[in-house]
């Protein structure tokens, strides 16, 4: 059977889905916030950015199933550019799911919403994640040095890019 990939709203019964994906260790290892959160800090968090033009929030599904969460912000029309994030819930991991909701993120951006760049950073110990990034052309710019405090130790954040016209 084929697989089907779409990204859609967030609907209210996904915050809990949403807060458990985003407490999973791996998860929290990777964000610049490392804290975990309730449901109440949650929704109190969805309230402040769900009707924020400069942000949309998607669910990754495949073939109808939950499987990441994925994240558009600092969307500047003007400039047109966004930041890029997204989260795959630890059950899908290591399936070629990332690719898939990143194609899928790269598309809505410069097809769906006319930008001409999407950035992104990443943990420099999160090699598979740069592995998949290189892959679909990004490119990195630069560092922030030592700007990630994990387990007593300082890692950089790696600040990649990808524009309209060199995207694969």
């Amino acid at each position: 059977m084929t697989k089907t990939y779409s990204l859609r709203n967030v609907q209210p019964d996904d915050h809990e889905w949403l807060v458990e994906l985003h407490n999973d260790p791996d998860v929290l290892r990777n964000l610049t916030r490392s804290r975990k959160i309730t449901l109440e800090d949650h929704l109190r968090w969805w309230q402040r950015i769900e009707n924020d033009p400069a942000q949309i929030r998607e669910i990754f599904e495949v073939s109808g199933e939950k499987v990441g969460f994925t994240k558009f912000y600092n969307i500047d029309f003007e400039n047109s550019n966004c930041v890029l994030g997204a989260d795959i819930q630890k059950s899908h991991r290591g399936k070629g799911y990332a690719k898939e909701m990143w194609s899928l993120m790269i598309r809505k951006c410069f097809d769906e919403l006319g930008l001409h760049r999407v950035s992104l950073t990443t943990a420099s110990y999160n090699a598979i994640a740069q592995k998949t990034y290189k892959n679909l052309g990004f490119i990195e710019e630069g560092r922030m040095v030592d700007s990630l405090f994990r387990d007593g130790t300082f890692y950089d954040q790696i600040c990649m890019y990808l524009l309209s016209t060199n995207r694969r």
